[in-house]
Order: structure tokens, then sequence, then C-alpha cells
């Protein structure tokens, strides 16, 4: 996985203010999440809703056309650690046009909760005697 600190200096980026994005170990994304909101529903679908200039949206968007529907990726929120989920779609762009600030595009991000197995939870029997050792 990516050091988030190399992260920061490939992408001249500030990482407490980010969302990091990783697919594979070198296709990364990061979007400032001043005007970003998660929600996640109880069956562990999330929503990623972002409000960005065109140029971060039309960045977004590329990126994630690229995945496939289930495949599993990454995140960090303000380096708190990398997060696995399974990509779901991008919603349609929209346009929000307001006379107080340049115009902005609103696009949803949707993931599945991917479950993670920890590693130290199952270790192969190494003895002949204990009870586990006759399960194929």
């Amino acid at each position: 996985m990516t050091d988030l600190n190399d992260i920061a200096l490939k992408y001249d980026v500030d990482l407490e203010n980010c969302v990091v994005f990783v697919r594979g170990n070198d296709d990364i994304l990061a979007v400032d999440i001043s005007n970003a909101g998660i929600k996640q529903r109880s069956d562990g679908t999330m929503g990623f809703t972002f409000s960005i200039t065109p140029k971060h949206a039309l960045a977004l968007e590329e990126y994630f056309n690229k995945f496939t529907t289930g495949e599993k990726f990454y995140f960090d929120i303000s380096q708190t650690g990398y997060r696995p989920v399974y990509y779901r779609g991008l919603s349609p762009m929209t346009k929000e046009v307001s006379q107080e600030y340049e115009p902005k595009f609103n696009i949803t991000l949707f993931a599945q909760k991917a479950i993670v197995e920890p590693e130290d939870s199952y270790f192969a029997p190494t003895c002949a005697c204990c009870e586990f050792c006759h399960i194929d």
C-alpha cells in the first residue's frame, strides 16, 4: 500500500483535509473534504458526496470510470488509516449554480464496506493430537 507521506509529497496535498482513494499500488486520487459528506447505511453501503469545482469533478469522474462494479479499493480520510470498500458506482453529475460563489458540481460515489477477516483469526493446526486436526 502506498505510504500517505509519499502521496502528500507527490500530489502536494494536505492530508489532514483530504480523502485519498487508492486502487492497486499506484493509482491514487486525493480530494479535498471541505465540501464533502459521507453517509453510511446499516447495510454497509456508503455514499461519498462531493460538491467540487468542475476541474475536480472531472478528475473524480475520470478516476472512477476506470473501475468495475465490485472492484476493491481503499480510502483514507484525514490520515485515519486505509479502509477497504467495493466500488458500486457514481451518481450523475449535477451542476450547482449560485450568485455567491463559483459554479460547483455535485457527485456521489457509492461503495460497499468490505468485510475484512483479521489475519490472526485462523491458524493451521500444528500437531496431530488436538481436536481440530481432523478438520479438512
